[in-house]
Protein backbone atom coordinates (compact mmCIF):
# COMPACT_ATOMS: atom_id res chain seq x y z
CA UNK A 1 0.00 0.00 0.00
CA UNK A 2 1.09 3.25 -0.81
CA UNK A 3 0.10 6.57 0.67
CA UNK A 4 1.09 9.79 -1.40
CA UNK A 5 -0.72 13.67 -0.51
CA UNK A 6 0.68 15.11 -3.91
CA UNK A 7 -1.25 12.06 -6.31
CA UNK A 8 -0.02 9.75 -8.54
CA UNK A 9 1.63 9.77 -12.16
CA UNK A 10 0.13 8.13 -15.37
CA UNK A 11 3.01 6.05 -15.53
CA UNK A 12 3.19 5.13 -11.79
CA UNK A 13 -0.96 3.66 -12.18
CA UNK A 14 0.08 1.87 -15.00
CA UNK A 15 2.99 0.13 -13.61
CA UNK A 16 0.52 -1.05 -10.63
CA UNK A 17 -1.70 -2.56 -13.38
CA UNK A 18 1.05 -4.54 -15.09
CA UNK A 19 2.19 -5.92 -12.31
CA UNK A 20 -0.94 -6.22 -10.21
CA UNK A 21 -0.69 -10.31 -10.95
CA UNK A 22 2.43 -10.20 -8.96
CA UNK A 23 1.48 -8.08 -5.84
CA UNK A 24 -0.79 -5.98 -5.74
CA UNK A 25 0.10 -2.52 -4.60
CA UNK A 26 -3.06 -0.63 -3.45
CA UNK A 27 -2.72 3.37 -3.81
CA UNK A 28 -4.01 5.68 -1.24
CA UNK A 29 -4.66 9.33 -2.16
CA UNK A 30 -5.37 12.77 0.14
CA UNK A 31 -8.93 12.60 -0.37
CA UNK A 32 -9.15 9.19 0.62
CA UNK A 33 -6.45 9.61 3.83
CA UNK A 34 -8.32 12.79 5.29
CA UNK A 35 -11.90 10.96 4.87
CA UNK A 36 -10.29 7.52 6.62
CA UNK A 37 -8.83 10.10 9.53
CA UNK A 38 -12.66 11.41 10.14
CA UNK A 39 -14.23 7.56 9.58
CA UNK A 40 -11.46 4.76 10.48
CA UNK A 41 -13.76 2.67 10.24
CA UNK A 42 -14.41 2.39 6.53
CA UNK A 43 -10.77 1.32 5.81
CA UNK A 44 -11.40 -2.48 5.51
CA UNK A 45 -14.29 -2.43 3.20
CA UNK A 46 -12.36 0.55 1.03
CA UNK A 47 -9.12 -1.72 0.64
CA UNK A 48 -11.45 -4.34 -0.07
CA UNK A 49 -12.98 -1.99 -2.89
CA UNK A 50 -9.53 -1.16 -4.11
CA UNK A 51 -8.13 -5.27 -4.39
CA UNK A 52 -11.13 -6.21 -6.10
CA UNK A 53 -11.09 -3.18 -8.81
CA UNK A 54 -7.07 -4.08 -9.29
CA UNK A 55 -7.35 -7.75 -8.86
CA UNK A 56 -10.81 -8.03 -10.94
CA UNK A 57 -11.19 -5.44 -13.57
CA UNK A 58 -7.46 -4.04 -14.21
CA UNK A 59 -8.31 -0.76 -12.67
CA UNK A 60 -7.01 1.48 -9.88
CA UNK A 61 -9.39 3.03 -7.61
CA UNK A 62 -8.90 6.48 -6.78
CA UNK A 63 -10.99 9.06 -5.26
CA UNK A 64 -13.51 8.34 -1.76
CA UNK A 65 -17.58 9.69 -2.54
CA UNK A 66 -18.02 10.29 1.21
CA UNK A 67 -22.04 10.66 0.53
CA UNK A 68 -23.81 7.44 0.73
CA UNK A 69 -25.69 7.40 -2.87
CA UNK A 70 -28.90 5.56 -2.52
CA UNK A 71 -32.00 5.09 -4.92
CA UNK A 72 -35.48 5.69 -3.82
CA UNK A 73 -37.01 1.79 -3.11
CA UNK A 74 -40.74 1.21 -4.05
CA UNK A 75 -42.59 1.74 -0.41
CA UNK A 76 -44.26 -1.71 -1.87
CA UNK A 77 -41.60 -3.43 -1.35
CA UNK A 78 -41.98 -3.73 2.60
CA UNK A 79 -44.56 -5.67 3.95
CA UNK A 80 -47.54 -3.80 5.27
CA UNK A 81 -48.75 -3.95 8.71
CA UNK A 82 -50.84 -6.45 10.31
CA UNK A 83 -52.19 -4.60 12.87
CA UNK A 84 -54.42 -1.36 12.16
CA UNK A 85 -55.05 1.63 14.08
CA UNK A 86 -58.43 2.91 14.91
CA UNK A 87 -60.22 5.84 17.01
CA UNK A 88 -62.61 5.20 19.73
CA UNK A 89 -65.17 6.36 17.03
CA UNK A 90 -63.37 3.26 14.36
CA UNK A 91 -61.84 5.66 11.78
CA UNK A 92 -58.68 5.03 10.83
CA UNK A 93 -55.66 6.75 12.07
CA UNK A 94 -52.38 6.64 9.61
CA UNK A 95 -50.57 7.01 13.33
CA UNK A 96 -51.30 8.06 17.38
CA UNK A 97 -50.74 11.36 17.84
CA UNK A 98 -49.79 12.50 21.68
CA UNK A 99 -48.40 15.43 23.63
CA UNK A 100 -44.90 14.59 24.75
CA UNK A 101 -41.35 15.35 24.25
CA UNK A 102 -37.60 13.76 23.74
CA UNK A 103 -36.98 10.02 24.52
CA UNK A 104 -35.86 7.19 22.86
CA UNK A 105 -38.92 4.83 23.47
CA UNK A 106 -40.94 2.75 21.60
CA UNK A 107 -44.36 0.96 23.02
CA UNK A 108 -44.73 -2.61 21.76
CA UNK A 109 -47.01 -5.62 21.01
CA UNK A 110 -44.65 -8.46 21.13
CA UNK A 111 -41.55 -8.15 23.42
CA UNK A 112 -39.04 -11.05 22.58
CA UNK A 113 -36.96 -12.55 25.65
CA UNK A 114 -33.84 -13.47 24.48
CA UNK A 115 -32.99 -15.32 27.54
CA UNK A 116 -35.78 -17.48 27.05
CA UNK A 117 -34.21 -20.27 25.91
CA UNK A 118 -33.06 -24.12 27.12
CA UNK A 119 -29.44 -23.27 27.38
CA UNK A 120 -27.99 -21.90 30.19
CA UNK A 121 -26.16 -18.69 29.53
CA UNK A 122 -27.10 -14.99 28.41
CA UNK A 123 -28.07 -13.57 25.65
CA UNK A 124 -25.79 -11.12 23.14
CA UNK A 125 -25.68 -7.49 22.32
CA UNK A 126 -24.02 -5.85 19.15
CA UNK A 127 -24.14 -2.17 17.37
CA UNK A 128 -24.37 -1.25 14.28
CA UNK A 129 -23.34 2.91 13.96
CA UNK A 130 -24.41 4.15 10.73
CA UNK A 131 -23.12 6.92 8.85
CA UNK A 132 -23.43 9.85 6.29
CA UNK A 133 -27.15 9.19 6.15
CA UNK A 134 -30.02 11.50 4.85
CA UNK A 135 -33.21 10.84 5.01
CA UNK A 136 -33.64 8.55 2.11
CA UNK A 137 -30.83 6.94 3.32
CA UNK A 138 -32.59 6.10 6.65
CA UNK A 139 -35.57 4.73 4.20
CA UNK A 140 -32.82 2.50 2.45
CA UNK A 141 -31.35 0.86 6.04
CA UNK A 142 -35.12 0.09 6.86
CA UNK A 143 -35.01 -1.82 3.07
CA UNK A 144 -32.22 -3.29 3.61
CA UNK A 145 -33.05 -4.89 7.01
CA UNK A 146 -36.07 -6.02 4.92
CA UNK A 147 -33.95 -7.62 2.30
CA UNK A 148 -31.99 -9.70 5.16
CA UNK A 149 -35.42 -10.87 6.52
CA UNK A 150 -35.55 -8.71 9.41
CA UNK A 151 -38.73 -6.77 8.80
CA UNK A 152 -42.03 -8.06 10.00
CA UNK A 153 -45.72 -7.17 9.39
CA UNK A 154 -45.93 -5.96 12.90
CA UNK A 155 -42.65 -3.30 13.42
CA UNK A 156 -43.28 -0.23 16.26
CA UNK A 157 -42.06 3.13 15.78
CA UNK A 158 -42.46 6.85 17.13
CA UNK A 159 -41.19 9.62 15.92
CA UNK A 160 -40.46 12.67 18.23
CA UNK A 161 -40.49 16.08 18.54
CA UNK A 162 -39.74 18.34 21.37
CA UNK A 163 -43.54 18.56 22.61
CA UNK A 164 -45.27 15.86 20.28
CA UNK A 165 -44.50 12.30 19.55
CA UNK A 166 -46.55 10.20 16.84
CA UNK A 167 -46.67 6.25 17.24
CA UNK A 168 -47.05 3.61 14.90
CA UNK A 169 -46.62 0.10 12.86
CA UNK A 170 -45.30 -1.10 9.76
CA UNK A 171 -42.88 -0.76 7.85
CA UNK A 172 -44.42 1.44 5.45
CA UNK A 173 -46.61 3.35 7.68
CA UNK A 174 -43.17 4.51 9.27
CA UNK A 175 -41.81 5.56 5.59
CA UNK A 176 -44.89 7.86 4.87
CA UNK A 177 -45.27 8.81 8.50
CA UNK A 178 -41.15 9.96 8.25
CA UNK A 179 -41.61 11.68 4.63
CA UNK A 180 -44.54 13.64 5.51
CA UNK A 181 -43.14 15.55 8.02
CA UNK A 182 -44.89 18.65 6.75
CA UNK A 183 -48.82 16.90 7.84
CA UNK A 184 -47.30 15.88 10.96
CA UNK A 185 -46.02 19.20 11.97
CA UNK A 186 -49.29 21.35 10.71
CA UNK A 187 -50.22 23.11 13.93
CA UNK A 188 -47.24 22.19 15.66
CA UNK A 189 -45.70 25.81 17.58
CA UNK A 190 -42.75 24.50 18.73
CA UNK A 191 -40.48 22.89 16.30
CA UNK A 192 -36.95 21.50 16.96
CA UNK A 193 -34.22 21.65 15.00
CA UNK A 194 -33.70 17.60 15.46
CA UNK A 195 -36.43 14.63 15.68
CA UNK A 196 -35.94 11.48 17.27
CA UNK A 197 -36.81 8.23 15.43
CA UNK A 198 -37.08 4.85 17.20
CA UNK A 199 -37.75 2.03 15.40
CA UNK A 200 -38.41 -1.71 17.24
CA UNK A 201 -38.82 -5.19 15.13
CA UNK A 202 -37.81 -8.90 15.79
CA UNK A 203 -35.59 -11.22 14.12
CA UNK A 204 -35.60 -14.75 12.43
CA UNK A 205 -34.23 -16.99 15.19
CA UNK A 206 -35.59 -15.07 18.02
CA UNK A 207 -34.18 -11.29 19.48
CA UNK A 208 -35.11 -7.98 18.28
CA UNK A 209 -33.38 -4.61 17.36
CA UNK A 210 -33.88 -1.02 17.53
CA UNK A 211 -33.56 1.61 15.20
CA UNK A 212 -32.68 4.93 16.54
CA UNK A 213 -32.07 8.19 14.48
CA UNK A 214 -31.41 11.74 14.91
CA UNK A 215 -33.22 13.89 12.11
CA UNK A 216 -32.56 17.21 11.09
CA UNK A 217 -36.11 18.92 10.81
CA UNK A 218 -35.43 21.51 7.69
CA UNK A 219 -35.62 20.41 3.93
CA UNK A 220 -31.84 18.42 4.40
CA UNK A 221 -33.19 15.66 6.74
CA UNK A 222 -29.87 15.13 7.10
CA UNK A 223 -29.31 12.03 9.59
CA UNK A 224 -26.97 13.43 12.54
CA UNK A 225 -26.68 10.15 14.45
CA UNK A 226 -28.48 6.30 13.77
CA UNK A 227 -27.45 3.33 15.17
CA UNK A 228 -29.11 -0.09 15.02
CA UNK A 229 -29.10 -1.84 18.78
CA UNK A 230 -29.43 -6.18 18.08
CA UNK A 231 -30.10 -8.14 21.14
CA UNK A 232 -29.85 -12.16 20.30
CA UNK A 233 -30.83 -14.94 21.91
CA UNK A 234 -27.03 -16.17 21.36
CA UNK A 235 -23.55 -15.39 18.90
CA UNK A 236 -25.08 -17.09 15.26
CA UNK A 237 -23.67 -19.83 13.89
CA UNK A 238 -24.26 -18.50 10.50
CA UNK A 239 -22.81 -14.57 10.58
CA UNK A 240 -22.78 -13.92 6.83
CA UNK A 241 -25.89 -11.66 7.29
CA UNK A 242 -24.67 -9.76 9.97
CA UNK A 243 -21.48 -9.65 8.22
CA UNK A 244 -22.75 -8.44 5.27
CA UNK A 245 -24.85 -5.81 7.06
CA UNK A 246 -21.56 -4.67 8.34
CA UNK A 247 -19.48 -4.07 5.46
CA UNK A 248 -22.11 -2.63 3.68
CA UNK A 249 -22.53 -0.09 6.07
CA UNK A 250 -18.18 0.47 6.38
CA UNK A 251 -18.59 -0.86 10.47
CA UNK A 252 -16.49 -4.07 10.48
CA UNK A 253 -14.21 -2.33 13.05
CA UNK A 254 -16.97 -1.30 15.20
CA UNK A 255 -18.62 -4.46 15.85
CA UNK A 256 -18.50 -6.45 18.67
CA UNK A 257 -20.55 -9.15 20.17
CA UNK A 258 -20.77 -8.19 24.27
CA UNK A 259 -22.83 -10.46 26.46
CA UNK A 260 -25.53 -9.08 28.30
CA UNK A 261 -25.46 -8.89 32.13
CA UNK A 262 -28.82 -8.71 33.42
CA UNK A 263 -32.03 -10.29 32.11
CA UNK A 264 -33.24 -8.94 28.66
CA UNK A 265 -36.85 -7.89 29.96
CA UNK A 266 -37.83 -6.95 33.17
CA UNK A 267 -41.35 -7.73 34.23
CA UNK A 268 -43.68 -5.77 36.77
CA UNK A 269 -47.27 -6.85 38.05
CA UNK A 270 -49.80 -4.16 39.66
CA UNK A 271 -51.52 -5.75 43.04
CA UNK A 272 -54.45 -3.29 42.22
CA UNK A 273 -55.32 -3.11 38.33
CA UNK A 274 -55.81 0.56 37.54
CA UNK A 275 -58.86 1.67 34.99
CA UNK A 276 -57.63 3.01 31.44
CA UNK A 277 -59.44 5.47 29.32
CA UNK A 278 -59.48 3.80 26.23
CA UNK A 279 -59.44 6.55 23.26
CA UNK A 280 -57.96 3.78 20.47
CA UNK A 281 -57.56 0.33 19.11
CA UNK A 282 -55.43 -1.67 17.55
CA UNK A 283 -57.41 -4.53 15.26
CA UNK A 284 -55.84 -7.40 13.72
CA UNK A 285 -57.72 -9.62 11.24
CA UNK A 286 -55.97 -12.92 12.16
CA UNK A 287 -57.46 -16.10 11.16
CA UNK A 288 -56.44 -17.97 14.51
CA UNK A 289 -56.81 -14.76 16.98
CA UNK A 290 -56.58 -15.42 20.85
CA UNK A 291 -60.08 -15.72 22.75
CA UNK A 292 -60.36 -15.89 25.80
CA UNK A 293 -62.91 -18.26 27.80
CA UNK A 294 -66.12 -15.76 28.35
CA UNK A 295 -66.24 -15.76 23.96
CA UNK A 296 -65.84 -19.57 23.56
CA UNK A 297 -69.22 -21.11 22.89
CA UNK A 298 -70.91 -22.95 25.91
CA UNK A 299 -71.50 -26.29 23.88
CA UNK A 300 -69.96 -27.85 20.79
CA UNK A 301 -72.65 -28.52 19.12
CA UNK A 302 -73.09 -24.51 19.06
CA UNK A 303 -72.41 -22.61 16.38
CA UNK A 304 -70.30 -20.03 16.56
CA UNK A 305 -69.44 -17.45 14.17
CA UNK A 306 -66.00 -16.03 13.88
CA UNK A 307 -65.11 -12.16 13.71
CA UNK A 308 -63.20 -10.29 11.69
CA UNK A 309 -61.67 -8.21 13.18
CA UNK A 310 -60.38 -8.39 16.74
CA UNK A 311 -58.22 -5.69 19.05
CA UNK A 312 -55.56 -6.68 20.39
CA UNK A 313 -54.86 -3.66 21.80
CA UNK A 314 -55.49 -0.33 22.76
CA UNK A 315 -54.55 3.64 23.07
CA UNK A 316 -55.23 4.92 26.39
CA UNK A 317 -54.64 8.18 28.37
CA UNK A 318 -51.67 7.38 30.35
CA UNK A 319 -52.80 7.43 33.86
CA UNK A 320 -49.09 8.47 35.33
CA UNK A 321 -49.35 11.01 32.79
CA UNK A 322 -46.96 13.65 34.41
CA UNK A 323 -47.32 12.09 37.89
CA UNK A 324 -46.16 13.91 41.41
CA UNK A 325 -42.75 11.72 42.23
CA UNK A 326 -43.50 8.62 44.42
CA UNK A 327 -46.65 8.29 42.95
CA UNK A 328 -46.40 5.67 39.82
CA UNK A 329 -45.78 2.04 40.66
CA UNK A 330 -42.28 0.66 41.64
CA UNK A 331 -40.61 0.26 37.86
CA UNK A 332 -42.65 2.27 35.71
CA UNK A 333 -39.92 4.13 33.37
CA UNK A 334 -39.57 7.63 34.14
CA UNK A 335 -39.46 8.09 30.64
CA UNK A 336 -43.09 7.27 30.01
CA UNK A 337 -44.15 9.96 32.52
CA UNK A 338 -44.23 12.45 29.97
CA UNK A 339 -46.43 10.20 27.43
CA UNK A 340 -50.25 11.89 27.27
CA UNK A 341 -51.09 8.41 26.08
CA UNK A 342 -49.74 4.60 26.22
CA UNK A 343 -50.00 1.77 23.66
CA UNK A 344 -51.48 -1.49 25.62
CA UNK A 345 -51.09 -4.94 24.36
CA UNK A 346 -54.28 -7.01 25.44
CA UNK A 347 -53.83 -9.94 27.56
CA UNK A 348 -57.31 -11.57 26.42
CA UNK A 349 -58.35 -9.96 22.78
CA UNK A 350 -62.16 -9.49 21.90
CA UNK A 351 -64.14 -8.92 19.08
CA UNK A 352 -64.13 -5.19 17.45
CA UNK A 353 -67.91 -5.78 17.72
CA UNK A 354 -68.07 -6.55 21.27
CA UNK A 355 -66.15 -3.67 23.28
CA UNK A 356 -66.24 -4.49 26.82
CA UNK A 357 -67.43 -1.73 29.22
CA UNK A 358 -63.52 -0.76 30.26
CA UNK A 359 -60.18 -1.69 30.61
CA UNK A 360 -57.28 -1.95 33.30
CA UNK A 361 -53.60 -1.94 33.39
CA UNK A 362 -52.66 -5.15 35.31
CA UNK A 363 -48.50 -5.59 33.94
CA UNK A 364 -45.70 -4.36 31.71
CA UNK A 365 -42.86 -6.00 30.48
CA UNK A 366 -38.99 -3.55 29.71
CA UNK A 367 -36.21 -3.98 27.82
CA UNK A 368 -33.37 -1.66 27.11
CA UNK A 369 -30.71 -1.59 24.06
CA UNK A 370 -27.99 0.43 24.06
CA UNK A 371 -29.84 3.47 23.18
CA UNK A 372 -33.61 3.01 23.81
CA UNK A 373 -36.45 1.37 26.14
CA UNK A 374 -38.84 -1.17 24.49
CA UNK A 375 -41.73 -0.91 26.82
CA UNK A 376 -45.15 -3.32 26.39
CA UNK A 377 -47.71 -2.39 28.66
CA UNK A 378 -50.46 -5.23 29.16
CA UNK A 379 -54.41 -4.30 30.10
CA UNK A 380 -57.22 -6.29 30.23
CA UNK A 381 -60.55 -6.32 30.06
Amino acid sequence: MIISIAGFTESVIQQVVEFRGRQPILLIGEKELLQLLRSPESLANLLKAKQAELVAHGRVHLGLDTTRKTKRRPINDLPAASVSLLRDTLEPLPYVTADDSFGELVFVHELPDVDWVIASGNGVTLDLPVRRLDEGGLINLVHTLNSMGWTTSEPSWSIRQATTAWHGTGAREFVNALTGRKKRYGGLEDIHHTEQVTYFDTCLGGGFYTLTADVSSDPSRVVLRCNISFQLAGIPVDMAPLRHLFEGYDAMASGFLRPLTGRAVTREHLKDHGPLEAVGYLVSSDDVPSISSSERPESPSEEARIPDKWVTGIVARNPYYKAERGTTPEGWPMAVESSELIICALRNHHPLEKRPEGYSLISWELAKTSDAKVFRPVADW
